[in-house]
């Protein structure tokens, strides 16, 4: 007979604990992603969240500056025609200096960027000692606003034709002048970060869109919008990214997120037709001329 207390004595096996080892990395193995993807959902959440209080600010704002959004673009290069200090003028100094939100403490927290490029030194802008001090004192985002937000419009008075500059547009957008309904236009979204675009030694955000393509009344293009959440195919080149959402804040502070159907890291355009057409945003978001309403592809004024 065997001795009752050699048998209690006995433990497992070596292939025993190799097994229960191997079961219990499977498990592992499955519940990673899901946590992964639970822990993602919850920044994506956290990111629509400070939109929509970043939403609410600009309309805060307008309240007491004649129903505009802001002052300008997060953009120093008064040398290029731009607005000004970035601690003085454009939307983030306004919620910043107003006490009316906090823009460099709202930041994404999926974007790869912790800056905004217009902190960086290549636009003969900010030295990285003047850059840090700036973020310290809240004046960063790694949003990117809207052409729209900032200018509006062309203004065919202005004989200029750099869309980018202050002089060439009507300025910051004015909510009680738009002709398009609020819940379509853009003012902020997560923004395109390229790998060479740095500041203080880190991958920055874009500041603003470009505005309208091929002319004044060209098609508004969003390719310095970018994604930054949830996962998909692998994107190298200049990108480096395998993020497909990107979140966007309208006029009216809803929040709404868009895929990059076609995984080149960008909300571009299709540039081959004329006008262009939007390649990953659909016709929620306008694309056309505010004062006229219209959208691309579409001939007659929308009502």
């Amino acid at each position: 007979m065997h001795d009752s207390r050699a048998l209690a004595r006995r433990g497992f096996t070596l292939i025993e604990l190799l097994v229960v080892i191997a079961i219990i990395a499977t498990l592992i193995g499955i519940m990673l992603p899901a946590l992964s993807a639970a822990r993602e959902q919850g920044r994506e959440t956290a990111c629509k969240a400070n939109l929509r209080s970043l939403g609410s600010g600009f309309i805060a704002y307008g309240v007491d500056n004649d129903d505009s959004f802001c002052s300008g673009a997060f953009d120093p290069e008064v040398s290029n025609g731009r607005d000004g200090p970035v601690d003085q003028v454009g939307w983030v100094a306004d919620l910043v200096n107003g006490n009316i939100a906090f823009p460099g403490k709202q930041l994404c927290p999926s974007s790869f960027a912790k800056y905004n490029q217009k902190l960086g030194s290549n636009g003969n802008t900010y030295t990285p000692a003047q850059a840090r001090d700036l973020v310290q004192r809240g004046y960063n985002t790694n949003y990117c606003q809207s052409w729209y937000m900032a200018r509006t419009e062309w203004n065919p008075q202005s004989g200029n034709y750099n869309m980018r500059r202050v002089d060439a547009t009507l300025g910051a957008l004015n909510g009680g002048s738009a002709s398009v309904e609020h819940s379509r236009i853009p003012l902020l979204a997560d923004a395109r970060t390229d790998i060479s675009d740095l500041v203080l030694g880190e991958r920055a955000a874009k500041s603003m869109g470009d505005g309208p393509y091929g002319g004044p009344y060209g098609t508004q293009s969003f390719r310095d919008f970018g994604p930054a959440h949830g996962r998909a195919s692998y994107i190298a080149r200049d990108k480096d990214t395998d993020r497909i959402r990107c979140n966007v804040l309208f006029a009216d502070a809803h929040v709404a997120a868009y895929s990059d159907t076609d995984r080149d890291g960008e909300f571009g355009l299709v540039t081959t037709v004329r006008p262009a057409e939007q390649k990953d945003f659909n016709y929620e978001v306008f694309d056309g001329v505010l004062s006229l309403g219209r959208r691309s592809k579409q001939v007659n004024i929308l009502e």
